[in-house]
This record gives C-alpha cells, structure tokens and sequence, in this order.
C-alpha cells in the first residue's frame, strides 16, 4: 500500500508569497497524490465520495460489471443520445477516475478484484454486508486480512441492524429519512401523496459524509498506524444533512398550508422580477423594516402614527404589494435594493449563469473537460482550496474499460489482457 504522506504532512508545502515583488513559491503536490482508491459502487452516492477522492489527487480505479455502472444508463444524455457514455449522472459523478471492467460473478474477476483491494489505501462500495460475503469481501475479513487497509462503506441504512439488507430506491431512502418532508413544506403541500425529493438531490449526503469519514481514517492510520471500517448509512447522512427541517416537522406536525400564489407571504419568499426570480427571507422585525426601506416605506406599512405594522398584521395584502413592487424591477434592482437595506435575499440563478458568474470564474470552479464521446463540458471540481499543495490534473468520465489492461495486467497470469478479455473476465 502507498503511503497517505499528504494528508498530515504539508508543511514542507509552500504557498505563493503575498509580497508581488517575490515569485511565487513551488506548491506541494496535489492533497491526496499517493493514496489508491478502489471503488466498487454504482449509481450516485459511493461513487460521489470517491470522485471527491478523484479531484483531491488520489488514484481512484472504479470497478464496473461487464455492462457498466446503472449510472450509464440514467437519463438524461448527452449527445449521443442515448449513449452508455453520456449520461449527464454518469458523466458527473465519475471524473477523474479509471474504469476497469471485471466479471465478479467468475473466480478470476473476483481474484483480481481481490488483489487490486489489496494494494490499495481505501476500498469504497455501497454493497450490503450479504453482497459482499458473496464476493469473500466481508468488511471484518478484509479488516484482518489488511490491517492498513480502510474499508469504506455507504449502504441504504448501514452495515449491521435488521435493516441492514433492506433493499431501497432514492425516493424510498429520502422519505425513510425524512428528507422529503422538507419538500412537501417547501412547496406548501399539506394533502396528497408524498413526493419525490428531486432526482438524486439527497443521495449526494451519504457520498459527501463517506467522504469526510474515510478522510478521517486515512489521519487516523497515519497517528495509529492501522486502517478501520468506515461506515456511512445514507439515511442518517441525509437526517444529519437536512436535520432543520426534520425537526420542523416533528415539532409542528408537519408543513403549513400552501401560500397565496401571487407573491408568497409578508415574509417575502420567492418574488418574480421581470427578468427572472429571487428569494428573500424577512422573517425578523429588522429584516421586515430592511424590505419595507428597500421599496422606499410604502404607506400601507406603517398605521396612523407612523409606526410600522407587523408583517403578521398585513397578510396577503403585503405580500401582493411586495409581488408587485418586484415584478416591476429587474431580479438585480431587487437583489440589490433589498442586499442594501439588510433584507436576506438572493437572486435564482440558472446553471448557466452560475458558471458563468465572475466569482467562480476567479475561483477556477468550473473545469472544461474533453470527453472522446458526449461533447466538452464544464465540470465542478472539489468545493475547497488548499495553500500549498497544486490542483490535480483532471480528466472526463472514463469510458467502460478503458483502464481494465493497464490495472489487471500484472494480476492476470497466466494469461494475457487479451485472453482475459477473451475469456469475459475483463471488459
């Protein structure tokens, strides 16, 4: 196994001087270079965590079935459409990394899986305690098998308890946690049939809680000097990630009644401008008096001694005069007039626009990646920056296999790359 020498050791690591008449100095290597990472896991969650591992510098090898990760075959695509190579969830959650294809329902595939675990740093899956016995991957034998090895695991509802083997969907995990109560809330539902949390909107909490743990341990294993198993269930992520709205449901029984449709409330909300939406929240009295400023203190806010009434008091007759005072600005003008006058608010920004953006043109967030199939994009990278240590040079989803040769070659003996591929044991 290599060594995690980056992540407690950067003080050689220098950063450029503030002083402009000094070149900058030489920057470390990226955080995590050195550290491997073996992934078996499909879909959203495990593979986010080892993407965040991918962009931090890390080797990160993603094991595929024969026919590929689930993810490619999510919807939507981009052109070719449908292609098992561009789908935009594919696409996203699996920069960076190597793709090998194996076969794990043969003694072959399993053996070089096996051997690949076993000179790796972190091995990360989504498999339930029962998939991976199959597989003679069972975390506690891998554990005494590899004392240094992490063991890094984000299930449904985690590794041991009765639920461990429950199978589950994204909106049965959402609404298992509670997660989607805050949609319900949010949309002013309080009848009907419970919905859908958005397509992948909280499975994204289980990988970015993996994430943070597995760092952890890797620390850990440099103070201690042994590995541990990691593991995440992504309904306590999702409870941990989403805990205010849970215990606004708890506390009041639920969501409040749907707002008036044409402007939301005297808190504010969501306002249309006339060239787009924005936000804004005025739930205390000096927020109220920042909004009631913004719009040049209207008559109706104050009562006959010139004091200004209680946004509870106005009702929906505020919030028709603050829908139209907006719509008759631009989404900036509002933003702007309320941002003034200490009044929570922002503007909704498309994607587009958010890449777009100068804050995160000067943040360098976006990346433009080549892909040899779907069309360039622009790709988020890590959402952090560390002094001292250089970006680590990033590459597009890999395509099914590209990487099976180059990975498995020395643990294929006595045959050949191609007689493996031949034999269905690498794709």
């Amino acid at each position: 196994m290599s060594t995690c020498h980056c992540v407690l050791d950067c003080l050689g690591m220098t950063t450029p001087s503030s002083d402009p008449t000094q070149a900058p100095e030489t920057l470390g290597p990226p955080l995590l270079e050195g550290v491997r990472v073996v992934e078996l896991a499909e879909e959203v969650a495990a593979p986010f965590a080892s993407k965040l591992f991918a962009d931090a510098g890390a080797e990160t090898i993603k094991i595929e079935p024969l026919t590929g990760d689930v993810a490619r075959r999510t919807a939507p695509f981009a052109e070719p459409s449908p292609h098992r190579e561009t789908s935009t969830t594919w696409l996203a959650y699996n920069t960076s990394k190597r793709s090998v294809a194996l076969d794990l329902e043969s003694n072959s595939g399993r053996r070089v899986l096996q051997q690949l675990i076993s000179e790796s740093d972190v091995f990360i899956t989504d498999r339930t305690p029962r998939q991976l016995s199959r597989l003679d991957l069972s975390p506690e034998d891998l554990r005494e098998r590899y004392p240094q090895l992490i063991i890094a695991a984000v299930t449904p509802f985690g590794l041991i308890g009765s639920a461990a083997e429950w199978p589950s969907t994204a909106l049965t995990r959402a609404h298992a946690s509670g997660s989607a109560a805050g949609v319900r809330r949010n949309l002013g539902a309080n009848t009907g049939a419970p919905l859908m949390a958005g397509a992948n909107v909280h499975e994204a909490d289980g990988g970015t809680a993996l994430a943070l743990a597995t760092w952890a341990a890797l620390i850990a294993r440099d103070r201690f000097g042994h590995g541990q198993i990691v593991d995440v269930a992504s309904t306590d992520a999702m409870m941990n990630m989403d805990r205010v709205d849970i215990s606004i449901a708890h506390n009041d029984g639920g969501p409040p009644a749907r707002p008036p449709t044409k402007g939301g409330s005297a808190f504010g909300g969501r306002l249309e401008c006339s060239d787009g939406h924005i936000i804004a929240v005025t739930p205390q009295g000096h927020q109220w008096a920042g909004l009631i400023k913004a719009m040049d203190d209207p008559e109706w806010a104050f009562d006959a001694e010139g004091k200004l009434i209680d946004r509870l008091e106005l009702g929906e007759e505020a919030g028709d005069a603050i829908a139209e005072w907006a719509l008759a600005r631009t989404r900036d003008e509002v933003f702007r007039a309320l941002q003034t006058n200490s009044a929570p608010a922002g503007p909704v920004m498309r994607p587009s626009e958010v890449m777009n953006s100068e804050q995160e043109r000067f943040r360098g967030f976006f990346d433009l990646l080549d892909h040899p199939v779907a069309p360039s994009g622009r790709y988020p990278q890590f959402a952090a920056q560390w002094t001292g240590t250089s970006r680590s040079p990033r590459a597009s989803a890999p395509l099914l296999g590209s990487s099976s040769a180059d990975v498995t070659r020395s643990h294929l003996a006595p045959w050949s790359p191609a007689q493996a591929r031949r034999a269905g044991v690498i794709g």
